[in-house]
């Protein structure tokens, strides 16, 4: 009886132990250079190639997300308004699903949110979290013009508010980022 009553007290001790994800550090890290982005198998829901290499030659976020993220999937409308006015200005707004179910989850996703901006684009290899080294998602890649990382925004975003923008605005020049452009992170207070 003791063992038992020893182990169900360690299991309780080591569930109120935060985990390393929620150690981690939210908001903008600019790099101190450009930071070449690995090569991955990126399709789009037709299971076309719609990696990286597409997104050379204008400026670009790329949101890492998954479908059981609440923060990720609290975000995926922001992003979504987002879209059509940083793009009339040269950039690009990619959202990546990292879902084992690929492009399935990312339509009933998109469905259920009335997502009507932002394209389907799945890790098709499942990778991408390992390759790019997120430690939790979501996770946004600010990307250079030549397709280079830049920034990362660790954690949800207020992407189309007036900072959003502004930072875009800054990618898009080609003016040198800085922690202080972060977007407001937001706390997604029920699931969307």
């Amino acid at each position: 009886m003791r063992r038992r009553a020893f182990l169900m007290a360690a299991a309780g001790t080591a569930l109120a132990r935060p985990s390393r994800a929620a150690r981690v550090a939210q908001g903008l890290f600019v790099h101190d250079s450009p930071r070449p982005v690995p090569p991955l198998d990126i399709r789009d829901n037709r299971g076309q190639p719609a990696g990286f290499d597409s997104f050379r030659g204008r400026p670009a976020l790329v949101n890492l997300w998954a479908s059981w993220c609440l923060p990720c999937v609290a975000e995926l409308p922001a992003l979504d308004r987002l879209k059509p006015r940083i793009e009339a200005e040269g950039g690009r707004v990619v959202a990546l699903c990292l879902d084992r179910s690929g492009a399935a989850s990312a339509v009933n996703t998109f469905a259920r949110l009335g997502i009507v901006n932002l394209e389907i684009h799945v890790d098709f290899e499942r990778k991408a979290g390992e390759v790019l080294a997120v430690p939790v998602l979501p996770v946004s890649l600010l990307l250079n013009a030549r397709g280079d990382e830049v920034a990362r925004f660790v954690g949800p975003a207020e992407w189309d508010g007036p900072q959003a923008l502004a930072l875009m605005r800054a990618l898009i020049a080609g003016h040198p980022l800085t922690p202080e452009m972060a977007p407001p992170l937001v706390k997604p207070t029920a699931a969307p």
